[in-house]
């Protein structure tokens, strides 16, 4: 339904972090947790849309004000999705371990994007009645 994509991306990443880091967002040349990056070229990808669910995420909270818990909580989460949410990177090229990625045995998924599926589909997903 065209929520993952094949897309590439380079930066700075942080293997401690397991993430990428804006210039803007380096301190004295580290990432904001004071983990060493490195510059990592363009490396291809698939990528979950998570931009598209901006807009559904924050009219869920405002149609369930009580999803978001503890309350205490809800401006800060509701901040940052209105902050605008970036596409999630869900594979890698670079090690060989792990869950290929179906139809493309050159990616491998993310560990925690693997266990996501398996944590929903335990819940009866895709199994909608």
């Amino acid at each position: 339904n065209g929520a993952i994509y094949l897309g590439s991306y380079e930066g700075w990443y942080s293997v401690r972090d397991e993430c990428y880091y804006n210039e803007s967002e380096l301190i004295d040349g580290k990432a904001p947790t004071g983990a060493e990056v490195t510059w990592v070229k363009k490396e291809d990808s698939y990528f979950f849309k998570l931009s598209d669910y901006q807009q559904r995420l924050l009219d869920h909270y405002e149609r369930h004000p009580d999803f978001i818990a503890p309350d205490s909580r809800r401006n800060e989460v509701v901040a940052f999705v209105k902050g605008g949410l970036k596409d999630l990177s869900i594979s890698r090229t670079t090690f060989d371990w792990g869950v290929s990625v179906p139809d493309d045995e050159d990616h491998v998924m993310y560990v925690w994007i693997d266990a996501l599926t398996n944590y929903i589909s335990a819940l009866g997903y895709p199994n909608t009645e």
